[in-house]
Formats: C-alpha cells, sequence, structure tokens
C-alpha cells in the first residue's frame, strides 16, 4: 500500500487547504473541497489518467459541442471538465487535462479496439506542450489520422511524416 503525501497550504482569507500529494485531490471538508488548494504540476499522461477517474466518480461526461471546442481553441483557451480555464495543452490546478486533450487522446479506429488514452498521449521530450500552438497543431493533425485510418501524417511544424501512435502501438515497435 503506497504512503499518503499531505501538504498545508493557505488560501487567501479562507485558511488550510490539505492536499494529497500522491493524488493530488484536495481532500479538504467543504465548502472549501472544490478550490484549487495549489496546482497539481503533473506531465499530460497522468492528467488523461485523472480526468478518465474523474468521469469515473462524476457520473461520466459531456463534452462541449465542436462549435464550441472551435472557438475556445481559436481563442488560445479551453475549459477542462471541471470548468477550469486553461490553454488547451494544460491541465487545471486540479490535474485535469483540457477537452480539447482529452478528446485528442480518444483513438476509434473502425474494426479496432481503442488504445488506452494515455497511450496517445507524447512524451513530452518528442512534442512538448508548452509548444502551445504548434503543440495544438501536430495533435490535431495526429488525431484526424487516426479518426481518418491513416497509418501517419505529415507534421505541421517540420513537414516530416510521422506514424500515429495506433501505427506503432500495432507494428509492436518504433
Amino acid at each position: 500500500m503506497g504512503r499518503a503525501f499531505w501538504a498545508v497550504f493557505g488560501i487567501r482569507d479562507r485558511g488550510p487547504a490539505v492536499v494529497d500529494l500522491v493524488a493530488g485531490e484536495c481532500v479538504c471538508p467543504p465548502p472549501s473541497r472544490c478550490l484549487p488548494c495549489t496546482p497539481v504540476v503533473i506531465g499530460q499522461a497522468e492528467a488523461i489518467r485523472r480526468t478518465h477517474a474523474w468521469f469515473e466518480r462524476n457520473s461520466g461526461w459531456a463534452p462541449p459541442d465542436s462549435d464550441t471546442l472551435a472557438e475556445w481553441v481559436s481563442d488560445g483557451l479551453c475549459r477542462c471538465p471541471d470548468e477550469c480555464l486553461v490553454a488547451p495543452a494544460e491541465c487545471c490546478p486540479h490535474g485535469l487535462a483540457s477537452w480539447w486533450f482529452v478528446l485528442r487522446t480518444l483513438d476509434r479506429p473502425a474494426g479496432a479496439a481503442p488504445l488506452p488514452p494515455v497511450r496517445l498521449v507524447p512524451h513530452p521530450d518528442r512534442l512538448d506542450p508548452r509548444r502551445g500552438g504548434e503543440y495544438v497543431e501536430v495533435m490535431d493533425a495526429h488525431h484526424r489520422a487516426l479518426l481518418d485510418g491513416e497509418a501517419g501524417y505529415l507534421d505541421p511544424i517540420s513537414g516530416l511524416f510521422v506514424q500515429t501512435a495506433r501505427t506503432l502501438w500495432d507494428r509492436g515497435a518504433c
């Protein structure tokens, strides 16, 4: 059984907030439970895992329609499932991925079992989410190729052909 790591942080005039640093969840008693106690610094794959766990605890999900999502992204912003406002490739202070990122990590090929969402998250050494707009462009190109059943796509930044996560997974090697 893993050890729990707790930290106490002050929240403006509301007193201390307690955060489980391993689970990344606020363990404060109501009414402060939903306040962003402290930013949770995690990677994209972990944010996707946490978001899907959040969906399970909060009766599923209701993603934004494609027009709303496109409008948010064109403004350089996006909402998370808990309504936090972040950049499209970022996670919120609670550790949830943005709706844009959640939807870009869904693999729905015809006739194949979908890959787990975390398998569709590029390693930050290969594609750094801090690249902002470039990251969004590359992830959108990857997502289109997945949905179209393509083996790869032309990277919008480098112009090189890149294989999709589905192609690499099905091959078993890079």
